[in-house]
Order: C-alpha cells, then structure tokens, then sequence
C-alpha cells in the first residue's frame, strides 16, 4: 500500500480534509457503501491504508479552511484509483473535473466515478441516490469521455477545487501545486482535464505539451455555443488517444 501512503502524504500537506471526514465521522461515507460491493473491495482495502496513514501524517497546527463561498466546490470528494493503478502504482491516465457540489457531510467519490468499471449501474441505484440523485448527468457524460472498464482501471479521477483560502474560496495556486505532485506520483501518459475551471489552470500546459494534456467539456448543456459546437468533436479526439494509448500498452505488455 505504498501508494496509498504516499497519496496520503501529499494530500495531508495541502490539508484537504478535515478531521471528521477522516475520522469518518460524517452522515454518509463512500468508503463503508463500498464494503458492500465486492469488485471495489480493493478500494476499501486502499482507503483503509489511506486513511490510517493520513491521521498519521495530519500536522494539528495546519488551519483546515472548508469551502463556503465558491461557486464550483462545497467540500472535497475522494479520489477514485483503478485497480490497475493501485498494483502498478502509476496511472495511464488522469481525469481532472471542477470540482464538488456535494456537502460537507457526505464524503463522495468524484463523480462517482468508482463505478466507471460497470456498463450497468443500475444494481447500484441507492448508491446514486444516496451521493448523486440521479443518473442523467453521469451517463452521458461516461459516454462523451468514452470510458471502459479498461480504461477506468487504469485511471486515477479526482477534483480541481480541493483547498480553499480562509474566505471560503478556492486557492488556485494551491490547487495546482497539488494535482502537479499527483501527477508527478503518477506520471499519466494522458491528463483530461474535464471543464472550464481545470482547462483555465492548466493553460500553460495545453499550449506547452499537448500530447500530455487534453481539455474536453464536462458536458454540452448550459454551455457557449462554440462549446458546444467544438465538444463532440473533442470528445471523439479524446476517445482515439485513449484507446490508442490503451491498444499500444496492452501490446506492450504481450
């Protein structure tokens, strides 16, 4: 598990958490709904390590500013890490949303994105009602990034919008210098950043190493009318390069 101790290690120093979500102590934790759920038994194992470690690492002196007054985050949702990840301890992939609307006293998943690995999430109906009340958002959009099984178990999915300032609003800095030391952990071949807020962040990037980092919409609804004429076409972009990358580690590996 030393990936989960390292995870933990970095996110410890920016704070992300607060003491309660990590003691468990919240109405509604993803982590416990997953015990219940056989094939993400690995991610139970994971988060277990994690959060033991992350206790360990907490500085007590460290202020813990939560989300108040941001309009694209209310809290901080757990990374999701495929299976292949956690066994290899590198990502082929990464995907960077804006961040959580979900409250404080639910600890979720990014966009739930720990069920990425079922075509069908039906079965798992409760759970969405419980983090995500419904489905229409999410199906469409696991469709648009062209998600597979395969595909999701080599990534690693988390949040833009994970440390706030002491007024309540994300630290853009701080924000950056922590998705720049996971990914540098996890050294991706591809990182989708999902949204306007991640693709702004990261400008410089885009511009500098494209072949790395790829911007894509979070959807085509309430969006400007050159996004939505541009989305489907990055969306099928983004599908080739994944599945080229994918078809070219799988040789690989044979």
């Amino acid at each position: 598990m030393m990936l989960a101790h390292r995870l933990a290690e970095i996110h410890s120093n920016f704070g992300i958490y607060s003491e309660s979500q990590i003691n468990g102590n919240v109405d509604f934790h993803i982590v416990s709904d997953l015990k219940q759920v056989p094939e993400l038994n690995y991610l139970v194992d994971f988060y277990e390590a994690y959060f033991q470690h992350y206790k360990k690492a907490m500085d007590p002196s460290r202020n813990y500013w939560s989300f108040k007054k941001d309009n694209i985050a209310r809290s901080v949702d757990l990374p999701f890490i495929g299976r292949k990840v956690v066994e290899q301890g590198k990502a082929e992939y990464i995907f960077v949303f804006k961040g959580s609307l979900q409250k404080e006293e639910k600890l979720s998943m990014t966009v739930l994105s720990c069920f990425w690995i079922f075509e069908d999430v039906q079965p798992y109906q409760s759970f969405f009602d419980r983090y995500w009340p419904n489905t229409k958002n999410y199906d469409p959009l696991v469709r648009n990034l062209g998600i597979t099984r395969d595909i999701a178990e080599r990534s690693y999915v988390t949040d833009f919008a994970r440390v706030a300032n002491h007024r309540g609003i994300r630290d853009m800095k701080k924000c950056k210098e922590l998705l720049m030391d996971e990914i540098h952990l996890l050294n991706p071949q591809l990182v989708i950043l999902v949204g306007s807020e991640p693709r702004d962040a990261f400008s410089h990037e885009l511009r500098l190493h494209p072949e790395k980092y790829m911007s894509v919409p979070f959807s085509l609804k309430g969006v400007p009318k050159k996004t939505q004429i541009e989305g489907p076409l990055l969306y099928k972009q983004l599908r080739e390069r994944l599945y080229h990358l994918l078809d070219k580690e799988k040789g690989q590996v044979l």
